[in-house]
């Protein structure tokens, strides 16, 4: 018996004794791909009951994983809200796919003045984020929101953290200062071109708003979202492991 040490996320919700059927996509991966056996050992995680060790089936008809060990305990889905005008389809992608290996919690793509016709599909976005989640040893999977307006996302927004706005040739204080004063938060990005001037009186009158800048140089869109994510990522982490944290 072999532990491959493959993660795999599936929607069955998991415990001691259950029996998964895997997904088409999934039995090929292991079976064709990874060359599983039965008997062979994998990670599953639901995002919502833990890491589990689980035995691999290999039947004529279908692959199963017998679950049968709790591996980690899952944890509360912590991490920011990422605000994301659309941009060239690959570039979109290529963010979200590093913005779940740092932590994302949400995905909100935000319309603007000057943001791309690309039509946000859903289903491919949250396949991308579900296999970075699997690969980055995650156990939860962001959840990708519906388009919105950037107006009415802010309207709606809840106030419970900061939002953090990224704005080019800005005299603002740099993101990590401005997390170090105020705390983690959320992290609003724009579209290539910047915040038109709409935009930018939709942010001026946004509750929680913090203007930051990302360094000297200009950035591309998903460029700044992973800057920016990073500097996040362990401003959250010091959050969770400090005294005091919810489990």
């Amino acid at each position: 018996m072999t532990d491959r040490r493959i993660r795999l996320f599936v929607e069955t919700p998991l415990a001691a004794g259950v029996a998964c059927a895997l997904a088409s996509p999934q039995a090929h991966y292991l079976v064709k791909v990874m060359r599983c056996r039965t008997g062979d050992r994998v990670r599953v995680f639901d995002g919502r009951s833990g890491e589990w060790s689980a035995v691999v089936d290999v039947a004529k008809r279908e692959v199963r994983v017998l679950v049968d060990r709790l591996e980690r305990a899952q944890v509360k889905a912590r991490g920011p809200v990422l605000a994301l005008a659309p941009i060239r389809r690959a570039r979109f992608e290529w963010a979200v796919e590093k913005a779940t290996e740092l932590g994302m919690r949400v995905l909100q793509p935000v319309l603007t003045e000057r943001s791309t016709d690309e039509r946000i599909k859903k289903e491919r976005l949250q396949a991308i984020a579900i296999e970075a989640a699997e690969q980055s040893e995650r156990l939860t999977v962001p959840v990708i929101a519906p388009p919105l307006p950037l107006a009415a996302w802010l309207a709606a927004r809840a106030l419970a953290v900061p939002l953090y706005v990224a704005l080019e040739r800005s005299a603002a204080p740099s993101l990590l200062d401005a997390v170090a004063a105020e705390g983690p938060g959320d992290l609003l990005i724009g579209p290539e071109g910047g915040f038109g001037p709409l935009d930018r009186t939709h942010i001026a009158h946004a509750k929680a708003g913090v203007a930051v800048r990302l360094g000297p140089t200009i950035l591309r869109a998903e460029t700044a979202a992973v800057a920016g994510l990073a500097v996040m990522a362990m401003a959250w982490d010091a959050r969770a492991s400090s005294p005091g944290a919810e489990a």
